[in-house]
C-alpha cells in the first residue's frame, strides 16, 4: 500500500463530548467528587461560571521549585462527561475512557463520600 495514494487516510480516533445538557444535577458538587477521586497534584478551585466551562492551570514559578494550581468554572448546563473530562486532564490522565465511564456511569448520588 502507498501511504501516498490519495485514496488511503488515516484517522485518528476522536470521542465527541456533550458539552451541555439539561439534566439537573449538582455540577459543582459533581466536579469536586471527581476531584476527590482522581486528585490532581495542584490545588484546584472550583466555582459557578454563567456560560462555557473554562479551565486555567497556572505554574507560579515565585514559589521556591514553582507550584502548579488550578481554576475549574463549572456552569449551570454543563454535561456530566464535560466536566469529568476536565478534572481528568487537570489530573493528568491521557487515558479518559475509563473515567468518562466510571464518573458518568455511576452516576454518584450527591450525598455520597467517595
Amino acid at each position: 500500500m502507498d501511504v501516498h495514494d490519495d485514496r488511503y487516510h488515516i484517522v485518528d480516533e476522536q470521542r465527541r463530548i456533550d458539552a451541555t445538557s439539561s439534566e439537573q444535577f449538582d455540577r459543582i458538587a459533581f466536579a469536586m467528587r471527581a476531584l476527590r477521586l482522581l486528585r490532581p497534584r495542584m490545588t484546584v478551585a472550583v466555582y459557578p461560571r454563567t456560560s462555557s466551562l473554562a479551565v486555567e492551570r497556572v505554574h507560579d514559578r515565585s514559589k521556591q521549585g514553582g507550584i502548579t494550581w488550578a481554576t475549574l468554572g463549572v456552569p449551570p448546563d454543563a454535561s456530566r462527561a464535560h466536566i469529568a473530562l476536565a478534572v481528568a486532564e487537570l489530573a493528568g490522565e491521557r487515558r479518559t475512557e475509563w473515567v468518562l465511564d466510571f464518573l458518568v456511569g455511576s452516576n454518584l448520588s450527591v450525598g455520597q463520600n467517595v
